[in-house]
C-alpha cells in the first residue's frame, strides 16, 4: 500500500469538501483501476474519475444529510453527493441491510448494492483500577462512546441521568467518552446542565487502548441514544464485551441488536430512563442480554474484519 497525501484546509465545514475534490481530481489523472470512496459526504466529486474511465465504488456508512446540525445549503449538497454516488458508482457497499433496502427502494436507476458488515476485534480484559482512576465505580455506571455531536443523542443520556439524580434508588453514574470537534457549545451546554442538577456525569474526552477497554469491560450498561447511525462500531464493541446495550429504536440498532439488548423510542428521554432503570435494577437480566449480544457478534462470521476484507476484495476483483 502506498499513501498519497492530499493538501487540505482546517476551515470548519470545508475540510472534507476540499480534500475530496483534490483526491478526485488526482484520481482522474492517476493510473488507477478503481477509485473507492467512503461515505456520501466524500463522494460529491466521484464523477471526476469516471471521466477518466475509472471504476468507482462507494461505501455507505450512514446518511449524513439526515444530521440535525446541517442547514439548508449543506443538506442540499449532501443530498447531491448521494445522488452523484448512486449515478457514478459501478458498485455500492452498505454497512447495513437497511441502507441497502433504502437505496434500492429510492433509486430505480442504481447498480449493484452489496451489504458488507463491519467487524469487531475480540476484547481484552483490563483491571478495574483504570476505571476507578476516572472516579467511576466499576460495575455501577452507564457508558456511552462516540463523537460529541447532536445526532448522537447525548442530551437524552444526560437528561436521563438528571432525572435519576434525585432518587437514590434510581441514581446512576454516566461516563461519556469522545471528542467534541466543532461542537464545543453543545458539549458546554450539556456539562452545565448536568452540573446545575448535581448529576454524576463524567466527560472523559478521547480514550483509547487499555483505558477504553476497561471502560467497556466494567460498565453496567452501554447507552446508544443516537438519532441516526449506519452500523455503529461502538455498539459492536460494547456487545463484544458482553455489555447490555440500551439503544434508540432506529433501524441500524434494531438490525444489529435485535433481541440481544433493549430498544427505546428514539428521542424519548422518559422511555430511555425507564428502560435504563429496568436493566440497572435487574443485574441478572442485564447479564443475560449482555451475554446474548456477545455471542451474536463473536460467535458469528458476520462481524469479523477478515470476512469484511475478503468480501470487499471479491467485490473489487469482480469489477
Amino acid at each position: 500500500m502506498t499513501l498519497k497525501r492530499i493538501p487540505g484546509t482546517r476551515l470548519p465545514g470545508w475540510e472534507r469538501l476540499g480534500y475530496s475534490f483534490l483526491a478526485s481530481l488526482r484520481s482522474l489523472f492517476g493510473r488507477y483501476d478503481i477509485v473507492h470512496y467512503h461515505s456520501f459526504s466524500s463522494s460529491g466529486f466521484c464523477y471526476l474519475p469516471r471521466l477518466g474511465r475509472k471504476r468507482v465504488v462507494v461505501t455507505v456508512h450512514r446518511l449524513e444529510w439526515q444530521d440535525q446540525k446541517w442547514g439548508f445549503m449543506a443538506r442540499t449538497f449532501l443530498r447531491f453527493c448521494e445522488w452523484a454516488a448512486v449515478r457514478a458508482s459501478a458498485v455500492m457497499i452498505t454497512v447495513s441491510r437497511a441502507f441497502k433496502s433504502d437505496l434500492e427502494s429510492r433509486y430505480k436507476r442504481i447498480g449493484r448494492v452489496h451489504y458488507v458488515a463491519n467487524g469487531v476485534t475480540p476484547p481484552r480484559q483490563v483491571a478495574p483500577d483504570v476505571v476507578a482512576g476516572f472516579g467511576l465505580t466499576p460495575g455501577a455506571y452507564a457508558l456511552t462512546v462516540g463523537r460529541l455531536v447532536l445526532e448522537k443523542g447525548l442530551d437524552l443520556a444526560v437528561d436521563a441521568c438528571i432525572q435519576a439524580a434525585g432518587d437514590p434508588a434510581r441514581r446512576f453514574e454516566l461516563a461519556i467518552v469522545g471528542g467534541a470537534r466543532h461542537s464545543d457549545e453543545y458539549v458546554d451546554a450539556l456539562r452545565a446542565r448536568a452540573a446545575d442538577a448535581g448529576a454524576p456525569v463524567h466527560f472523559l474526552g478521547l480514550r483509547t487502548g487499555n483505558e477504553l477497554e476497561a471502560l467497556y469491560g466494567h460498565a453496567a450498561v452501554f447507552l446508544a441514544p443516537s438519532y441516526h447511525e449506519g452500523q455503529p462500531l461502538t455498539v459492536l464493541e460494547a456487545m463484544s464485551h458482553g455489555r447490555c446495550v440500551v439503544a434508540s429504536d432506529i433501524s441500524a440498532h434494531s438490525e444489529l441488536i435485535g433481541d440481544a439488548g433493549v430498544l427505546f423510542a428514539s428521542g424519548d428521554t422518559d422511555a430511555l430512563a425507564r428502560e435504563l432503570h429496568a436493566v440497572l435494577s435487574d443485574p441478572a437480566r442485564a447479564a443475560d442480554l449482555g451475554a446474548a449480544g456477545r455471542r451474536k457478534v463473536l460467535d458469528s462470521d458476520e462481524y469479523q474484519w477478515d470476512r469484511a476484507a475478503d468480501e470487499t476484495e471479491q467485490i473489487l476483483v469482480a469489477l
